[in-house]
Formats: C-alpha cells, sequence, structure tokens
C-alpha cells in the first residue's frame, strides 16, 4: 500500500506562476471613505445586532457550562 500526499496533486496544480489582473480595482483603497461610507453605515446596523445576539449566546452557554461544573461539584460533595 503506497501513501500518497494529498499535498502533492496541490502543488502540481498550484505551481503556476499567479499573473496580475488588470481588472482588479485597488483606486478606491487609499483611504477614500465617501465612497464606501452610505452602505457601510445601513450594513452596520444589521451586523451589530447579529454581534450582540451572538455575545449574549455564548454568555447563555458560559453559564450553563458553569452551572453544569458547579451542579457536578455540588453532587460530588453530597456523595461525601
Amino acid at each position: 500500500m503506497t501513501h500518497k500526499n494529498p499535498n502533492d496533486a496541490i502543488a502540481r496544480t498550484s505551481a503556476r506562476p499567479v499573473a496580475w489582473s488588470s481588472r482588479i480595482d485597488v483606486h478606491h483603497l487609499g483611504g477614500d471613505a465617501s465612497v464606501d461610507a452610505a452602505p457601510t453605515q445601513t450594513g452596520k446596523r444589521g451586523s451589530s445586532k447579529i454581534e450582540k445576539e451572538i455575545i449574549w449566546a455564548v454568555v447563555v452557554l458560559y453559564a450553563g457550562l458553569i452551572a453544569c461544573f458547579a451542579g457536578l461539584h455540588l453532587f460530588g460533595l453530597s456523595l461525601g
């Protein structure tokens, strides 16, 4: 049985040189905030709500984990 490294196939297909594409638009990356100001403000409200929901979910799961460990600790103490 021979061992084939899956990375060998990836290395062979990606061995081609990377060519620069002139279609990439990098002119707006210079710090011009006026171009993207409006979409950022409308998208920020939705993403901040999702971020808050994720934070609350993490807090609730963490509190549940602590409660489980506390319950196990009390159960162990009651066994004596």
